[in-house]
């Protein structure tokens, strides 16, 4: 994720290539399975029609696997606009792009959703949070650093008005002399 800002926009992205390079690994080596037991193989005739069956299910669930990967892993894009008082969610997917627009009042905040990877060690997601209603994911990618998401939530709501600075952030400042604050 990556962030821009102006006087009066915020603009957060996502862009979860490490995602689509894994699923277009998949449906890569998935299609030539594919290719070769649908009669691609150089010595087609001298493999058993068990291996080639076995062969086209494998590469087809490997497509299937690398397609769903990137399907799931959109790019996504929010922009905070204070002059309009609006945030514009945009997800760029395989097929398609989906914009959504929110009002400020529509909003509580931005905030961090908990989930649990295999291993049962927390993971954080980036979220919206509207009024009396579900959070919505923003992120496709989920960090063990709560930290890290954290940050972007901060600054979207600070950016929004919809929090205050920390104290802590304000009581660290005061605590440092002229020539570590240069």
């Amino acid at each position: 994720m990556h962030t821009e800002e102006t006087h009066n926009e915020l603009i957060i992205r996502e862009s979860p290539g490490c995602l689509w390079i894994v699923g277009l690994f998949f449906a890569f080596v998935g299609g030539i399975f594919v290719y070769g037991a649908l009669g691609g193989f150089a010595d087609y005739s001298r493999h058993s029609p068990l291996m080639l069956a076995a062969a086209l299910v494998m590469g087809s669930v490997a497509v299937g696997v690398g397609v769903w990967t990137i399907y799931n892993a959109p790019i996504t894009k929010i922009v905070i606009n204070r002059i309009e008082n609006t945030v514009l969610m945009s997800r760029y997917g395989l097929l398609s792009r989906e914009d959504s627009v929110y009002d400020f009042d529509q909003i509580e905040g931005f905030c961090l959703m908990e989930d649990r990877d295999d291993e049962g060690s927390p993971i954080w997601y980036f979220a919206l949070q509207l009024i009396d209603d579900e959070p919505i994911r923003i992120t496709s990618l989920a960090s063990h650093s709560e930290t890290y998401k954290r940050e972007y939530v901060f600054r979207a709501n600070e950016f929004m008005h919809k929090q205050l600075t920390a104290t802590e952030m304000i009581l660290d400042l005061q605590d440092e002399d002229e020539t570590e604050m240069s």
